[in-house]
């Protein structure tokens, strides 16, 4: 949906701007026009743009000069300059000084709109990133579920719609993608937020103990029960149970959990007393449970009552940017938990983090984060804080190669470039055997490219 914005449009050309008012008005935008700085001033006095078009050369000023005071007089504001084909070298300086865009003339009015339009989608972008980061310094961002990317959005909409509904609900994705997170949510945005988030993980206690901790037991139900102990069920009574792993469950307790489910009723072990429960159930698994069903290993009546409102967790190599928005946010825990003053992270490290695959999802880059936290204590977040299996070729051998200039009169820079070529050439050769078609293929070479290196350099096998 295109967003409508309310501008400033100065130019002293009345016919060009007739023509871009008529043209932005035609797109659903507020135009407000002027002639002269002194015009666009009194403008700005009497009410807020969300962005002005400039042209550089004004009748009493310079459209640089209209800038910096529409930028100390509202620093959010948008600017898109209009230059001649001799300015452009002024609208790059306008650039530096916090204009957004600039068109040369002669341009289609249409053009404009493009920019315009363009520049309000990048406006709201920021906006929304810095309210994100502001949730995020003060550790409230929709109950913990963070992230700008689609498929996260859509999970606190659906999240947020669902805060009511007694329906089941079925949380996929991998391990450590945060799906304890959301069922939390799911929980907190409903009419059972102030009653008990009762989680336990189906995969994690041995399967004589899981029945007892799901229903509880009467005193003397089995060897050791000294005591009634009352089960996860009954104690979420009202609220919420959160089923991790249910795809580990064994098929004993996939019968009695569907008849829960079913009737909302259960006996707890060594009892004939049937205990009546009113709770919500909200169930995850890292398995694909149709393969499980195709297997024998997960019953399909249970699924199909587990998978009344399916939700998918995406993993977080798939989630873009919020790679780095979830660091900052760990990183502002932990510079709070283990008093350290961590700054932020440093713009290569920031390439190789999204780089990575993260095959341990949040939870790999929450542990990151602690440990990092914990050791360096102060200064940026660099590639050598991250571990080698982060790293791909070429940074481990950066990494591994690097020279500190301090310690250095002068350097013979191509003597050390020769030198480092020659180490990564080699120790490709090494890994293939000396195969020098695994090796060219490996560094990305063509084969006779290499060989004529190895000839220039002398490099032999040792």
């Amino acid at each position: 949906m295109k967003q409508s914005a309310y501008m400033l449009l100065v130019d002293d050309e009345e016919d060009l701007r007739e023509v871009l008012q008529e043209t932005l008005e035609l797109a659903k935008h507020h135009v407000t026009t002027a002639a002269n700085t002194m015009r666009a001033k009194d403008a700005m006095e009497n009410a807020k743009f969300d962005v002005a078009v400039l042209d550089i050369r004004l009748p009493d000023g310079s459209g640089l000069e209209l800038l910096k005071s529409l930028k100390e007089s509202d620093p959010d504001i948008g600017v898109i300059l209009i230059t001649g084909y001799s300015e452009v070298e002024t609208a790059i300086q306008a650039i530096e000084l916090g204009a957004d865009d600039f068109l040369k003339k002669p341009f289609e009015p249409s053009e404009l709109v493009v920019r315009v339009e363009e520049l309000l989608k990048k406006r709201a972008l920021k906006q929304e990133n810095k309210e994100l980061k502001k949730e995020i310094s003060s550790g409230k961002s929709q109950h913990g579920l963070m992230g700008q990317c689609d498929a996260i959005k859509r999970l606190r909409d659906t999240a947020l719609m669902l805060g009511d509904s007694d329906s089941t609900v079925l949380i996929t994705g991998e391990s450590g993608t945060g799906k304890e997170v959301l069922a939390n949510m799911l929980h907190q945005s409903g009419s059972r937020a102030d009653k008990p988030f009762v989680s336990i993980n189906c995969g994690a206690i041995p399967e004589e103990l899981l029945e007892s901790e799901l229903f509880g037991h009467v005193k003397g139900a089995f060897t050791g029960a000294i005591r009634a102990r009352t089960g996860r069920f009954e104690a979420a009574n009202g609220g919420t149970i959160f089923l991790d792993e249910i795809g580990d469950m064994s098929p004993k307790l996939q019968v009695k959990l569907l008849r829960v489910l079913q009737e909302r009723t259960f006996e707890p072990v060594g009892s004939h007393q049937s205990i009546h429960i009113d709770v919500r159930v909200v169930a995850a698994t890292h398995r694909d449970l149709e393969k499980e069903i195709e297997e024998g290993r997960f019953r399909q009546d249970l699924f199909y009552r587990l998978n009344v409102i399916p939700l998918m967790l995406p993993a977080l190599q798939q989630r873009g940017d919020d790679v780095i928005l979830l660091t900052e946010h760990f990183l502002s825990s932990f510079n709070k938990l283990k008093n350290s003053q961590i700054n932020g992270i440093s713009d290569r490290c920031k390439e190789v983090m999204m780089r990575y695959n993260w095959p341990g999802n949040v939870r790999e880059l929450q542990n990151l984060v602690e440990r990092v936290t914990t050791l360096k204590r102060s200064g940026d977040i660099d590639v050598e804080d991250l571990p080698s299996r982060m790293l791909d070729t070429a940074e481990r051998a950066v990494q591994g190669y690097t020279l500190d200039v301090k310690q250095h009169d002068n350097i013979d820079f191509k003597g050390i470039v020769d030198e480092f070529e020659s180490h990564l050439i080699t120790s490709a050769l090494e890994r293939f055997d000396w195969n020098k078609n695994q090796a060219a293929k490996f560094l990305s070479m063509n084969r006779t490219t290499l060989v004529e290196k190895i000839k220039k350099k002398g490099l032999v096998p040792t």
